[in-house]
Parts: structure tokens; C-alpha cells; sequence
């Protein structure tokens, strides 16, 4: 078991490895070419999609994941629900983001706004389907291989900007960004159909269905908010200068994740079996959790060492974030934690603990900005999200061990 378990890791690892220095190109060229203004605008409202895009489909792919993984065979039956339900929840989502994003007032044009909104609100959502579909029936690297086509479209759009297109801006870039999304999204979902063989067909989803659906549309929501949201808040509080070298350094420093985020995307499917009739041990819990977050405070220190190249990646206008290293570093093994952690809860089918855990450190974070980021600039903005993710940290150890200690949920497909 251990074998098979390291050899999954391996396969998922180089394929997030591959991500992460995809989406670590796109940052650098973004970075450079649009600087702290532009980065922090597009990022800021980039954030606000992919939080709205968490519930499109309305967890019909969380729930085939879940289900599938138990019994391969329902693979056709819960994906006609993920077609129908992304069928009209997209075009709802994408009105609702226009409303916010438009109401905040940001200094941009409507371009910028739709071509973002079409982008990660309609179209980057069919991504993550994808990827469950394939992690249901076990095929982990080609789970972890889908989002990467999508990160290496990105990169030749920012290229293109940067390198062919220099004298353009922001509403040059978008139109880019939303073609390339585009063209990898279509090819990511035609070769899974042929792949998977999956139905063409669609069916309107029951109650019950929609009920549980719903339920993981939180989840996936509230985590996607977690990573997504902080930067429309930055943005909203200290504007696009203070969003930019916000986002730099959260994008840079989640690079050290990485091993930790193979690892539970691996063992995924274990947990939700775990949730079912097969719970880990406390023994290889407590294993998990020690490994987990001895690497990250191993990670993080070498992320604080790191923080003093910023300026020679992405330029001197991201030069606050090198006095402030120390806050980055010691967010890295609080968000290594919590990654395992929610992703156990999950597992054990403790939805609505995971989500109130999540929610908590969002409102947390949010408020804490809103307060701290007028008038501490980059520092309260990362002192916000160091707060928030060591309590989340905490709070998810001792939910899961209450989990653990035999508590079950009423119903894992609820």
C-alpha cells in the first residue's frame, strides 16, 4: 500500500510541479508586464470569479467524485447531472459577478470585467469538473495533468502580451486571457468525453440531488473563496498597488505547498472511502498531521529566505514585500495544515464542519483587513491572512479529532 501510495504521490507530484511552475511563469510575466497596479486590478477581480465560479455545477462534481469513487459504474449517471447543472448555473453566476464587481466602483473598464467574468466564472469551472471525473476512477495523474493545460494557455497569453504585444494594457491582456481559457477548456473537455466515453445527454437534477450538490458546492466554494477572495478584499481596502504585491506574495510563496497538495489530491479517494465503512487509524492520522506540518515549517523558513529575490523576479515595485518575509513564512505551515485537514473532514463526510471552519477564517480575514489594511498597507494585509489561517489551523486539529474519536456523519452523500 505504501508503494502504490508513493507512486501516486510521484505521478501527481511532477504533474503540480509542473502547474505550479506554469502558473509561477504567469505570475512573473503578469507581474512585469501589468506591475502592482494592473496585477493587483486583474487579480483582485479574478479572485471574485473564481470564489462565484466555486458553485458552478452546483457540486454535481464533487458529488460524482465522492460517489464514483465508491462505485465506478454511476460514472454516467452523475455526470448527465454535472452537464445540466453547469448548463444554467454558469450564465447566473456570470450576472451575479457583473452585479459585484461592477457595483465596487473599481477602476477599470467593462472589458476588463466580462472578460474576467467569462473566464473564470464560465469557463475555468469546466476544469475542475474535468479533474474530478478522472480522480473519481482513480486516474490521479491524469487529474492533476488537466489543469495544467490550462496553466500552459495562460503562460503563452501572457507571453504573447508581454513579449509581442508590449505597449498594450490591462484590456489587451484580457482579451488574451479569455481566448486562451477558451481553446484549452475546449480541448480539456472534448478529449475527456472520448477518453471517459462520457454521455453527451443532460437530466434535470431532484431535490435530493440538488440538496446534496449544494452541500458541496459550499465546500468547494468556501476553499476556492479562502484563496481567491483575500484579494478582492486587499484590493477593495488598499487598493490595486497593495492587491498586487499582496497577490505576488501569496502566489510565490503557495508554490511551497506543493508536496502537501499532491499528497491530498492522492489520497482523496481514500478518504472518501474512509467516510464510508474504512476510517484511517488515529495512528496514521497523527502520522499525517506530524509529516504535514513538519514540512511546512521546513517550507516556510526557506520561503522567508526566498522573499529576498522578489525584487529580482518581478521588479523594485514589489519591494515591500521583503521586509515583511517573516509573515509569509510562518503562513506557509498553517495553510499546509489546514489543506490536510479540510480535505479529511471531507473525506469523513463532515461538510458543513469543514465549511464552517473555512467560513469562519474568510469572515475573519476579510474583517481583519477591511480594519488593518487602510492603515498598515501590505503588513496588515498579511498579518490578516497569517491570523486567519493559523485559527482555521487550530480549529480544523481539534474538529478532526473530534471526527476521529468516532462521530460520524448522518449521511456522506448529503
Amino acid at each position: 500500500m505504501i508503494q502504490t501510495l508513493a507512486k501516486s504521490v510521484s505521478v501527481v507530484l511532477v504533474w503540480n510541479a509542473a502547474r505550479l511552475a506554469l502558473q509561477l511563469a504567469w505570475v512573473l510575466l503578469l507581474a512585469r508586464a501589468l506591475g502592482p497596479q494592473g496585477y493587483g486590478t486583474f487579480s483582485g477581480l479574478a479572485g471574485l470569479g473564481l470564489a462565484l465560479g466555486g458553485f458552478a455545477a452546483l457540486g454535481m462534481g464533487l458529488r460524482l467524485y465522492e460517489n464514483v469513487a465508491r462505485d465506478h459504474s454511476a460514472l454516467a449517471r452523475h455526470w448527465v447531472l454535472v452537464r445540466s447543472c453547469l448548463a444554467w448555473s454558469a450564465p447566473l453566476l456570470l450576472a451575479l459577478y457583473l452585479a459585484l464587481a461592477l457595483s465596487m466602483g473599481v477602476d477599470t473598464t467593462v472589458l476588463v470585467v466580462v472578460s474576467i467574468g467569462i473566464a473564470e466564472v464560465v469557463l475555468a469551472p469546466l476544469c475542475a469538473q474535468v479533474a474530478f471525473t478522472y480522480a473519481s476512477l482513480g486516474r490521479m495523474g491524469e487529474s492533476a495533468a488537466v489543469p495544467v493545460v490550462l496553466s500552459l494557455a495562460r503562460v503563452v497569453a501572457a507571453g504573447i502580451y508581454l513579449f509581442i504585444w508590449p505597449a498594450g494594457d490591462l484590456n489587451e491582456y484580457v482579451v488574451l486571457h479569455v481566448v486562451a481559457t477558451l481553446l484549452a477548456i475546449s480541448w480539456i473537455w472534448r478529449r475527456a468525453h472520448m477518453q471517459l466515453d462520457l454521455p453527451r445527454t443532460s437530466r434535470t437534477a431532484g431535490a435530493v440531488e440538488l440538496r446534496s450538490g449544494l452541500g458541496f458546492a459550499s465546500i468547494w466554494a468556501s476553499g476556492l473563496a479562502l484563496t481567491s477572495l483575500d484579494k478582492t478584499a486587499v484590493m477593495y481596502a488598499g487598493g490595486g498597488a497593495v492587491a498586487g504585491e499582496y497577490t505576488a506574495g501569496y502566489r510565490l510563496a503557495s508554490v511551497a505547498a506543493l508536496p502537501v497538495e499532491a499528497l491530498t489530491t492522492t489520497i482523496m479517494p481514500r478518504l472518501f472511502r474512509a467516510g464510508g465503512d474504512r476510517p484511517l487509524s488515529p495512528h496514521h492520522v497523527l502520522l499525517l498531521i506530524a509529516v504535514v506540518l513538519a514540512y511546512g515549517a521546513v517550507a516556510g523558513w526557506l520561503v522567508g529566505l526566498a522573499m529576498a529575490l522578489i525584487t529580482l523576479l518581478l521588479g523594485d515595485g514589489f519591494a515591500g514585500l521583503v521586509p515583511l518575509a517573516a509573515l509569509v513564512a510562518w503562513w506557509v505551515p498553517a495553510y499546509c495544515l489546514r489543506m490536510l485537514l479540510g480535505n479529511m473532514l471531507l473525506g469523513y463526510g463532515r461538510k458543513r464542519v469543514r465549511i464552517t471552519v473555512e467560513l469562519s477564517g474568510l469572515v475573519m480575514m476579510v474583517a481583519l483587513m477591511g480594519w488593518w489594511v487602510p492603515h498598515l498597507g501590505l503588513a496588515g494585509a498579511l498579518k490578516a491572512l497569517l491570523w486567519a489561517e493559523w485559527w482555521m489551523a487550530c480549529l480544523s486539529v481539534v474538529m478532526v479529532a473530534w471526527v476521529s474519536t468516532g462521530h460520524k456523519a448522518s449521511s456522506p452523500g448529503v
